[in-house]
């Protein structure tokens, strides 16, 4: 399926433009920082140290100064048209990073590494909004695989080349080849950006708010009232949290415990960004082609498993006091576990974070979608700034020990884990669903677009709720109360349903107090702005006695939203090793809100 939608043109020049800008950024950005460090002549008066961190704080302050205002720009335009002007703004960039190298100016470079962070602050909203117009809902956990995986590739690929083109000593022909080749790729991001499909704007009205002080506090305010965004975007700054640490005590790490030659910093991210790939693609196998939230548990588990046995390794490791070299590393057997356990706990880390960028995606109304994105840079890189500080901090109380930054980020990781726990019952649900319900007897289900849709959800299954209800629960990846008909038999697990209202069991659905009752838990439901859940039966039988047809308009009077999203099953044939096969597909349509009367 990934080459498929590669080659998909929806996908494919989005991913290519996605990629080719990544790697730019990367390209550029350590090329300057390299040229800082080791050219006295450029960098004049100011220490390393000094320009290192500022380069680094300006490539990331426009995310936190631009990303309101980028994030208002692609709910307004044509997303495709945003990142289209973004991507012709890179290769002018290119020339005035270009300039400074030639002119040995640090004022031109450091002013080309904050219009890439510029640039990149307005292509980010516009790209995150971008993948679940174009996409499936069923292709939309493989797409942000793929962008996230091939995001890290890029980073990687970029610092590489970054690193062997400036390491040559050839003077200007070294600046000449890496600007050369930065201009090259930038010319080639915007022709795929001229690929992509258009992308109609859902709020052209929209009144943008030029105040950048006044609309960030507004953004990320109307991120925290989306409560099913909300977790996610928080859950999506703790990877940043969590990756913007491992990545940056990589050197550190090789310099100073591992004694081994700057390579095998370069091995260990190679390494990372390996097993996020890795993570990425099993998130996309496991989650059976669903936004499966429970996989973030599962992710977290095993980062706090393999930070846990890094640790052990790292606590015990003995330093040799000759420096070794890239092919000494691979041949020790300490060293092979401390790179398969940074493998592991980024599998982990793509476990972890597909389904939170998925639901962000998902789940934001499609008027604003492309603000919520805005907001979640902007809250990203405030953890990305507190996770530089939280590094020096640890590395200052232990005395330089670079293995104690990676033994606190693990420790977090269990209290982070313990409020995904307690604070989100609705992901632990989806996390024991996939232990649970196999996925081959799931249904395949189409069209959830509408599941972003403010308002809370009267959700019809096409067939009894109480035969199968947890194939049902699994099927659907949202929060919701499943009303069945009987009672569960007790066991923790059915507690727990209960306890957190999952599921609303009534023993006589075929009495009438019993129907006026259910008839008020779903108005209650609506209200509330949650989703509950019926089957075809109960609601025919709601429709023709208790009018249920006109609740939306009855609800709509005290300004609630009511969506009636209602299941078709159908059979699809497909070709698995040549043999055809009958697999029930579960179409999922809103229904218009009429009243019974058609009025």
């Amino acid at each position: 399926m990934a080459i498929e939608l590669i080659r998909d043109n929806r996908f494919g020049a989005f991913f290519w433009t996605q990629f080719l800008g990544a790697f730019n950024d990367n390209l550029l950005k350590f090329a300057v920082t390299l040229a800082v460090t080791y050219n006295d002549a450029l960098r004049g008066s100011f220490s390393p140290g000094l320009l290192i961190n500022l380069i680094a704080a300006l490539f990331i302050l426009p995310f936190v100064i631009f990303s309101a205002t980028s994030g208002q720009l692609a709910d307004k335009f044509d997303k495709t048209k945003v990142m289209r002007l973004a991507k012709w703004l890179e290769p002018p960039i290119v020339l005035i990073t270009a300039a400074g190298f030639l002119l040995n100016s640090v004022e031109l470079l450091i002013l080309g590494v904050f219009l890439l962070g510029t640039q990149s602050a307005f292509f980010g909203p516009a790209k995150y909004a971008y993948l679940p117009e174009q996409l499936k809902s069923s292709e939309l956990v493989m797409g942000n695989a793929l962008v996230e995986s091939a995001t890290f590739m890029a980073i990687l690929l970029g610092t590489i080349a970054a690193g062997s083109l400036m390491s040559q000593e050839a003077g200007d022909v070294a600046v000449y080849i890496v600007c050369g080749f930065g201009f090259v790729v930038a010319l080639l991001g915007v022709y795929q950006a001229q690929r992509m499909p258009l992308t109609p704007s859902h709020s052209p009205d929209l009144k943008v708010n030029w105040n950048l002080f006044t609309e960030t506090w507004r953004n990320v305010s109307f991120a925290t009232n989306l409560p099913k965004v909300w977790p996610a975007l928080l859950g999506i700054s703790w990877l940043w949290f969590v990756g913007a640490t491992y990545l940056t005590q990589f050197p550190l790490l090789s310099k100073t415990l591992l004694n081994a030659s700057p390579g095998v910093a370069t091995v260990l991210l190679f390494a990372f960004t390996v097993g996020l790939g890795i993570g990425a693609f099993l998130c996309e196998k496991w989650s059976r082609k669903r936004i499966e939230m429970g996989l973030v548990l599962w992710g977290l588990v095993v980062m706090i498993l393999a930070g846990v046995l890094l640790h052990g390794v790292l606590v015990t490791y003995q330093t040799n006091p000759d420096q070794q070299t890239a092919v000494e590393f691979f041949s020790q057997l300490n060293n092979l576990a401390v790179l398969g356990l940074f493998v592991l706990i980024s599998v982990g880390v793509g476990l972890y974070s597909v389904p939170l960028y998925a639901t962000m995606q998902a789940f934001a109304p499609k008027e604003s979608r492309s603000r919520v994105v805005s907001a979640n840079n902007i809250i990203n890189s405030f953890f990305m700034v507190v996770s530089a500080g939280f590094a020096i901090v640890i590395l200052l109380a232990m005395k330089g020990e670079v293995l104690w930054v990676f033994t606190a980020v693990t420790a977090i990781n269990v209290v982070v884990l313990g409020l995904w726990l307690f604070k989100q019952p609705y992901v632990v649900l989806r996390a024991q669903l996939l232990l649970k319900v196999p996925g081959k007897h799931l249904p395949r289900i189409e069209n959830m677009d509408h599941l972003g849709d403010s308002g809370g959800n009267l959700i019809v299954f096409p067939t009894l709720l109480h035969e199968n209800y947890l194939q049902r629960m699994a099927g659907l990846p949202i929060e919701m109360t499943v009303v069945l008909s009987g009672r569960l038999k007790q066991s923790r697990f059915v507690n727990r349903l209960r306890k957190h209202g999952f599921v609303l069991e009534f023993s006589k659905l075929s009495e009438i107090d019993t129907q006026k009752e259910l008839i008020k838990a779903i108005a209650s439901h609506i209200q509330q702005g949650k989703s509950i859940a019926i089957d075809k039966p109960m609601f025919e039988l709601l429709r023709k006695q208790y009018r249920l047809d006109d609740m939306p308009g009855v609800l709509a009077k005290k300004g609630v939203v009511m969506n009636v999203l209602e299941f078709m099953e159908e059979q699809v044939q497909q070709k698995v090793q040549k043999s055809a096969i009958s697999q029930t597909v579960w179409r999922l349509n809103k229904r218009e809100a009429l009243t019974a009367s058609g009025v």
